[in-house]
């Protein structure tokens, strides 16, 4: 389409408006000679070269404004063709965006997927953590509870052992002043 329109720009219509252009000044001439260069006007040449120039006037104007039509057209199109490659550009970085979305959102759904699967393992290892510190604490418990229970079993000995000592041993001179 632009091709074609500036064929006719630039060659076609060019030759038809100075065509045209051509003829309104020819009718132009012819009129001025039968009137003003003649000894007696001839009324119907006249009128004839009138017309004649009427209708030169009205074809230079529809050369004329076709020639506009097409220029209108051309830069239509050229207008056309700057807002595709404006389109295409913005398109493809609407593409590039959603690709680069769509990367994250694969990534957030990892992750997320992941931090699920933690909440869900949680009742578990805490059920696990409280198990594991209540036997520590209970072994924590027997063992004091042994300590204490060996502690007084030889306490125990040691005051029969002294009591059986001191019965049978003669007193000695600290225990008897």
């Amino acid at each position: 389409m632009w091709l074609i329109s500036i064929t006719f720009l630039s060659i076609g219509y060019g030759d038809m408006v100075k065509n045209a252009a051509a003829n309104v000044l020819r009718e132009t001439w012819l009129i001025y000679k039968n009137t003003k260069l003649v000894k007696k006007i001839d009324h119907a040449k006249v009128r004839k070269h009138q017309r004649k120039f009427l209708q030169a006037i009205h074809q230079l104007r529809s050369v004329k404004m076709e020639q506009r039509k097409l220029n209108d057209q051309a830069n239509t199109l050229v207008d056309l063709a700057k807002t595709q490659n404006i389109m295409y550009d913005m398109i493809s970085d609407l593409n590039e965006r959603s690709e680069d979305f769509e990367k994250r959102i694969v990534t957030l759904e990892t992750k997320l997927e992941t931090l699920i699967g933690s909440i869900q393992a949680l009742p578990g290892l805490i059920s696990q953590t409280i198990s594991q510190q209540q036997r520590d604490f209970l072994e924590a418990q027997i063992q004091n509870y042994d300590k204490h229970v060996a502690y007084s079993a030889e306490r125990s000995r040691s005051l029969s052992r002294r009591r059986r000592s001191s019965s049978t041993a003669p007193p000695t001179s600290s225990e008897s002043s």
